[in-house]
């Protein structure tokens, strides 16, 4: 059996416009940040990369490297999830990456243990899909063997997941046929998903 280098990565680098310019790894779930959250959820990966833009100062960069994360900057700007993907991709020394968004702090280690089960070196990554046939790109798996494509997606200026996921060889497995909630896929991106779900402990 093949055993397979698989590193996490939290994407950090969004414009938080619908937070009124809150980061929303900072914003806080009981005593904890989504940010902290996460992590603790990530704790069995051997590295965990956070990826950020360049609006964080460097006294907060040296707060994450405290933290325990590997920092990777976006190198191309303003082009959503798919530039920190690129970035982190290429600069991560694993093969494959656990990519999720520091907006969703319901991924449990159930969900990427599934994920993780279906990698092997002829895929170029995992990603879960519901019964209306959606997919969801962030909290998936992907291979250093798409970037390639994500550098023509990026000259084309073309920045979809869900079309670098078409393009590649990537398992999607149906969640609703797992023992895995569809909860655990959800972000916060609105200040009212947020007020909703800090008065609503039962969803945690």
């Amino acid at each position: 059996m093949v055993v397979l280098d698989i590193g996490a990565l939290i994407l950090m680098g969004g414009k938080n416009s619908r937070m009124n310019g809150n980061v929303k790894g900072l914003l806080k779930i009981k005593n904890s940040t989504f940010l902290e959250k996460i992590q603790e959820t990530l704790n069995d990966f051997s590295s965990i990369y956070l990826s950020i833009n360049d609006k964080f100062s460097e006294e907060q960069k040296q707060n994450f490297e405290n933290m325990g994360f590997k920092i990777i900057e976006d190198i191309y700007k303003e082009i959503g999830p798919l530039g920190g993907i690129y970035s982190s991709l290429l600069n991560c020394k694993e093969e494959y990456l656990f990519i999720t968004a520091c907006d969703m702090p319901f991924i449990t280690k159930n969900s990427i243990e599934v994920l993780c089960n279906k990698v092997d070196k002829n895929t170029d990554g995992v990603v879960f899909y519901d019964k209306n046939n959606k997919l969801y790109p962030l909290g998936a798996i992907y291979s250093k063997n798409v970037l390639p494509i994500i550098e023509e997606m990026i000259e084309k200026k073309y920045y979809k997941l869900s079309y670098l996921i078409e393009k590649s060889n990537f398992v999607k497995i149906n969640i609703e046929k797992t023992d895995i909630p569809l909860k655990v896929l959800s972000n916060i991106n609105t200040l009212q998903e947020y007020d909703l779900f800090i008065n609503n402990e039962s969803l945690f």
